[in-house]
């Protein structure tokens, strides 16, 4: 059960990250972002590139065609996963902190 709620996490917090990216103009900066944020290593970089650009791709065409975000959102998952698996585990606790962090903040501005 923790597992399963892990991953959920995980994933939504990717798709954060793929969100961002989509947001302030594609995939480089998201990759630069997460290479700041969790001290992503030159392998990790090259390795990520190509599934940061084709969920950026996919979010745009999901909002581009809304009848193909469900079939999208299936893909970004899977992306997602394969992120998961690249990153190290002191990476993905980097992460879950920075979407706790975010999250608390975006709280926090709804109440103002």
């Amino acid at each position: 059960m923790k597992k399963l709620i892990l991953v959920a996490l995980l994933a939504a917090g990717l798709n954060g990250f793929a969100q961002e990216a989509d947001k302030k103009g594609g995939a480089d900066k998201m990759l630069q972002k997460m290479t700041t944020e969790l001290s992503l290593t030159a392998d990790q970089q090259a390795v990520l590139r190509p599934i940061i650009e084709e969920q950026v791709a996919l979010k745009k065409d999901s909002k581009e065609s809304p009848d193909h975000a469900e079939a999208n959102k299936v893909k970004v998952k899977e992306l997602n996963k394969k992120i998961k698996e690249i990153l190290t585990p002191a990476q993905l606790e980097i992460q879950k902190a920075n979407r706790e962090k975010a999250k608390a903040e975006e709280k926090n501005e709804g109440k103002e």
